[in-house]
C-alpha cells in the first residue's frame, strides 16, 4: 500500500492545528511540513523510522500533559493531563523495551522531525496563553488535535508499513490506547467549550 505524502500531510496536520479559539496563531505561523513539498510522493519509512515516530509522538505528549498539569486551572482538565503524563512516560519505556530486545534503533524521518517541531510550537503557545479558562480550552484542544493527528497517522502511515512482529504488537496497543484517550479530551473539551459559551 502506497501512502502519499499528501495523505501524511492530512494527518500530521492534525497534530499542528491545536488552539480553537485562542487566537495566537495564524496559518502563517504553522508552515507546511515537509511531506507537503512533495505531495504524490510515497513516504516510505523503516521499522526504526517508525519506532522514532512513536518514541517522538510520546515524548511531544509528555511535554504537552506537563505544561497541562502545571498550568490548568480546571480539576477535570488537570488529572487529565497528569495521566497523559504518567501513560505517555510508560508507552516510550514499553517501545524501548521492545527495540532493546530487537536489536532495534530509532531513526529519525521528516516525519518525526515535523512532530517534533509541532510538540515545539504547541508548547510554546501553551506557555504564552494566560492561566484560566481559555487556557484549559485551549490544552484540551491541543490533546484532542495531538490524539486525533497520531491516531491518523498511526493507521494511514505506520501500521500499513511496519515490519517488525513485536513493534506492530506494541503499534497496535498504542492505537487503541490513544483512541481511548481521544474520546475522553474530546468530551473534556465539549464540557470546557459549553461552560464558556453564554
Amino acid at each position: 500500500m502506497r501512502i502519499t505524502r499528501a495523505v501524511l500531510g492530512a494527518a500530521l496536520m492534525g497534530t499542528a492545528v491545536m488552539f480553537a479559539g485562542c487566537g495566537e496563531s495564524s496559518a502563517s505561523e504553522n508552515p507546511a511540513g515537509p511531506q507537503e513539498a512533495a505531495a504524490g510522493q510515497a513516504v516510505t519509512l523503516t521499522d526504526g523510522q517508525i519506532l522514532g515516530v512513536l518514541l517522538v509522538a510520546n515524548a511531544g505528549e509528555v511535554m504537552l500533559s506537563q505544561v497541562g498539569q502545571a498550568q490548568a486551572t480546571d480539576p477535570t482538565a488537570r488529572d487529565y493531563n497528569a495521566r497523559m503524563v504518567t501513560m505517555h512516560t510508560e508507552v516510550i519505556q514499553r517501545l524501548e523495551e521492545v527495540a532493546m530486545a530487537q536489536g532495534m534503533a530509532p531513526a529519525e524521518s521528516p516525519v518525526s522531525q515535523h512532530l517534533q517541531e509541532t510538540a515545539k510550537r504547541t508548547v510554546d503557545l501553551l506557555n504564552g496563553t494566560p492561566q484560566g479558562a481559555m487556557f484549559d480550552l485551549s490544552v484540551m484542544d491541543a490533546q484532542v488535535a495531538a490524539h486525533s493527528g497520531t491516531a491518523l497517522l498511526g493507521d494511514s502511515l505506520l501500521a500499513p508499513q511496519v515490519q517488525n512482529p513485536a513493534l506492530r504488537e506494541e503499534l497496535m496497543a498504542v492505537r487503541k490506547t490513544v483512541q481511548g484517550h481521544l474520546q475522553e479530551a474530546a468530551n473534556i473539551q465539549t464540557t470546557l467549550w459549553n461552560a464558556q459559551s453564554p
